[in-house]
């Protein structure tokens, strides 16, 4: 049975977890399936297509670009982000990526979307990416920051709305052991109430009752998907790899005297656990 890599969202925190995953690339740990949301989908390009410190060049050189992400964009093209810079230009020229790699390797990546429609996450092998990126696009488009994305049948929106953690649907695909990439310290819970107020998110959203349901719901299910990360861990099908102190920025944070920070406490932690790994690995392989 295969071990999994659950990638965690969380914006510009992302910068932990390509820390973590750069470690992993650096010692060979490359394992076979990935899922990954929002910010954790992104890192898990740079992962699969084997190209170690890419992530951290895109955290700590465009992170504060205008053309990566900023209000400007907001008002001209209803996105906070500039995906057309972040998987165009960024990724075709600036910093490219191995897309040759990226598919021809047997590492699967998952990426989760929400379905906007119905309220509930969706899933897309990275074959679904060849085209035009549009489901990684839409892992990634936060809700009233950025615009719905349409992508064959579905209309979708960022996957941490219903999936954050998304370790729950790695085992009902039959994935029961899997090492879990969080950008939380141990401490946090999320509080239990909208990042928007509610009477906003119904006239935003008012052609979707289920997805304004869902993010009512969102701090409960992350709350949940974080425990059950911890009880798998208790039974010993998960190793939750996390930031060792509280990291205390906004999701947008664009210091990169910051985010090099926080990558450098990704690289020290999973190298902290290096041992761990290889062992919760051996043992499950």
């Amino acid at each position: 049975m295969p071990v999994g890599l659950i990638l965690e969202g969380g914006g510009n925190r992302g910068a932990y977890t390509a820390g973590v995953l750069d470690v992993l690339a650096q010692h060979d740990i490359l394992l076979p399936i990935t899922y990954g949301v929002s910010a954790g989908a992104c890192n898990a390009m740079s992962y699969l297509s084997k190209q170690p410190k890419r992530n951290y060049r895109v955290y700590t050189e465009y992170a504060a670009d205008k053309r990566y992400s900023s209000m400007r964009l907001l008002r001209k093209t209803g996105s906070l982000f500039g995906f057309d810079f972040i998987f165009g230009t960024l990724a075709d020229e600036l910093l490219p990526l191995d897309y040759e790699e990226f598919y021809r390797t047997s590492m699967r990546l998952r990426v989760c979307a929400t379905d906007i429609v119905n309220g509930t996450p969706v899933f897309f092998e990275k074959e679904a990416l060849r085209d035009d990126l549009k489901p990684l696009i839409a892992s990634a488009s936060l809700p009233v920051v950025a615009n719905i994305v349409r992508y064959g049948n579905y209309e979708l929106l960022d996957g941490g709305v219903t999936a954050p953690i998304p370790i729950e649907y790695a085992i009902r695909d039959g994935i029961e052991k899997n090492i879990v990439v969080l950008t939380r310290d141990r401490s946090y819970i999320k509080k239990d109430k909208p990042e928007f107020p509610l009477f906003y998110l119904k006239r935003r959203y008012k052609a979707y009752p289920k997805l304004v349901e869902a993010l009512v719901k969102r701090p409960a299910v992350y709350n949940r998907e974080r425990e059950l990360c911890y009880q798998e861990q208790e039974k010993g099908n998960a190793l939750v790899v996390q930031p060792s102190r509280a990291i205390h920025i906004k999701r947008q944070c664009k210091d990169p005297a910051i985010l090099a920070e926080i990558y450098q406490m990704g690289v020290q932690d999973a190298n902290d656990r290096l041992k761990e790994i290889n062992r919760f690995i051996a043992m499950n392989a």
